[in-house]
């Protein structure tokens, strides 16, 4: 198997008058991404070794990745067969990092006009880029299915998704969110460890959404075979819903109706009055 190299990844992109520069001066040609884990939506200088958003360009046979500038040196990064129509608008950033344009004073998002979901359907970037609006990176799912393949939150114990670190037995524990319950997968003596528990139950409860930590280490053969075990053994069926929390009737103690009573009597008899 050949070596992968970002030169062969469809995001990559060289600069043709920078390209000439090098050549002429001898220096050692690099290519450059905007759809790098590191700085999603920049063009920066990539180093040549491929990150984890690596994608052969023979995946893609109607052509290359094409760039739409969405200003401040950010681009979105589409497929050929919809740049022309796209590149027509003018397109800006905004928040939460979407590529978006406005009309008639409407907010209108890339990846929701390249998809056109159904109402009450969300469309995911499978990479997690949302800069990313190549087809083959989207996908229409639930709001639910899309919460499942988000990031790791910024500023946790752990460099991991879904793992935590208990300061008073000086070990990490794994746990996801599946249907609103909280599943609990164990402690464990390394980040790793926890990690790779926390795929694992990943891939058998969510699927195809699932968002990994070692994504390289679970191709889609695994990944089928892990899911078809965990159905067979009932393992991914969906937790049985929490029961309803009824409020208890307040009991009022024997002494407590007695005056309640008086108190009645009394307002009856005024009334009488």
């Amino acid at each position: 198997m050949a070596k992968r190299s970002c030169y062969d990844c469809v995001y990559v992109w060289v600069d043709p008058e920078r390209w000439l520069r090098d050549l002429w001066a001898g220096r050692t040609l690099v290519p450059m991404c905007a759809n790098h884990p590191d700085w999603p939506g920049e063009l920066h200088d990539v180093p040549g070794v491929p990150c984890c958003h690596f994608r052969p360009r023979h995946v893609e046979p109607e052509g290359d990745v094409k760039r739409i500038p969405m200003g401040d040196g950010r681009y979105a990064l589409v497929d050929a067969a919809d740049y022309e129509w796209l590149s027509q608008y003018q397109w800006h950033l905004c928040g939460g990092g979407y590529a978006a344009r406005c009309e008639k004073n409407k907010r209108i998002l890339m990846h929701r006009e390249i998809m056109n979901p159904p109402k009450g359907m969300v469309v995911d970037h499978i990479d997690a880029n949302r800069a990313n609006n190549c087809r083959a990176n989207l996908r229409v799912c639930t709001p639910g299915e899309n919460q499942r393949n988000q990031r790791k939150q910024r500023g946790s114990a752990s460099q991991y998704k879904g793992v935590g670190y208990l300061k008073n037995c000086k070990r990490c524990h794994a746990k996801l969110v599946f249907k609103g319950e909280t599943v609990w997968l164990g402690h464990f003596d390394s980040e790793p460890e926890a990690a790779r528990a926390y795929d694992r139950k990943a891939v058998e409860l969510f699927g195809e959404f699932a968002r990994l930590n070692f994504p390289e280490e679970w191709p889609e053969e695994r990944r089928a075979q892990v899911r078809a075990e965990a159905k067979a053994a009932g393992r991914s069926e969906e937790p049985k819903s929490r029961r309803k929390r009824t409020k208890a009737k307040k009991t009022t103690s024997p002494k407590k109706e007695r005056v309640m009573a008086g108190k009645t009597g009394e307002k009856k008899a005024t009334r009488r009055r």
